[in-house]
């Protein structure tokens, strides 16, 4: 197997993990601590690292990720990938978090809050895992957005 096939393993199941934690991070969190991991839907958006980061802002990043039969993949590699992006991170330190991730077919679709972006971009290089894409997040829409005045 390739380098950059067993490090786009390794991502995409570290994928899979962080979002079975957050799930079950948000069962057991009492409902006064979900506040602090709630996000606002525009511009920037808090960073949850550390509480004397409270009031801080980090922008949001979507980041698109080519790769090949994404949707085979077992939850094993899936896991694999989780491990190595957290790995990454961790050496990184707080300034690059990764928020969550979508799997389709053929690609991956993450959410990172970074200093900037050449931060995500590091994160990918460092991991061994594309990133075709990385755009700001300007702004969050969902059907609620529909019953609300504009400010």
């Amino acid at each position: 197997m390739h380098r950059t096939t067993s490090s786009v393993l390794a991502f995409a199941a570290t994928v899979a993990a962080a979002v079975q934690a957050t799930a079950l991070i948000a069962q057991q969190a009492p409902a006064d601590e979900l506040a602090l991991i709630s996000l606002p839907l525009t511009g920037d958006f808090p960073a949850p690292t550390h509480p004397s980061n409270q009031e801080s802002f980090m922008p949001r990043f979507v980041i698109e990720r080519d790769i090949p039969h994404l949707g085979q993949w077992t939850p094993t590699d899936l896991q694999a990938a989780s491990r190595t992006s957290c790995g990454v991170l961790q050496a990184m330190g707080p300034q690059v978090q990764w928020v969550h991730s979508y799997v389709t077919g053929d690609k991956m679709y993450c959410v990172y809050q970074a200093a900037d972006e050449e931060l995500v971009r590091e994160h990918a290089r460092r991991g061994g895992f594309p990133a075709n894409a990385v755009n700001r997040i300007l702004s969050v829409i969902d059907p609620t957005t529909a019953e609300t005045q504009p400010a």
